[in-house]
């Protein structure tokens, strides 16, 4: 009997922990024809640094864990699982001639535009008026983030 109930304290305990150190919170959730999204508010980060209160949160928009868009203070990215060792950062400035190509710079598609439009909104909703919003932009600007290819064994997450 005794070991039942220190089994059930321990594992009260562990279950505990677990959503303590969980700081995402589900704020929405829509099908669509892309799939499900869902948006999530995640604060208290590893990844954020914790100069002032803005920066230890973002928006993380999920789209059926193919696609994940992270809305921060300061900027916009985008990251997709076929490329995952690949960082797409909003650009709001004309693309350049001589860079008008799909391996530096790819166009807003119908996804992007669905799901950053219904970002705004969020935001507005949360009253988070000095976070970067998509208005103006002309594309997401290519970047490569793993040098040596995404890390093997490593979940596939936003970061």
């Amino acid at each position: 009997m005794k070991n039942a109930q220190i089994k059930i304290l321990l594992l009260f305990l562990i279950c505990t922990i677990i959503s303590c150190s969980i700081n995402k919170g589900l704020i929405k959730r829509e099908k669509t024809d892309f799939g499900t999204l869902k948006y999530y508010v995640q604060t208290d980060s590893n990844h954020f640094s914790n100069i002032d209160n803005k920066r230890d949160k973002r928006i993380v928009i999920k789209v059926d864990n193919f696609v994940y868009y992270s809305i921060y203070y300061d900027l916009i990215a985008k990251h997709s699982k076929p490329e995952k060792g690949l960082g797409y950062w909003l650009f709001y400035e004309e693309i350049p001639q001589e860079m008008n190509d799909p391996k530096y710079y790819q166009k807003l598609s119908e996804l992007d535009s669905l799901v950053l439009s219904k970002s705004n909104k969020i935001l507005d909703s949360l009253k988070w008026n000095d976070f970067k919003r998509w208005n103006g932009a002309t594309a997401f600007e290519i970047e490569v983030v793993y040098y040596h290819g995404f890390p093997k064994n490593e979940k596939f997450k936003p970061y």
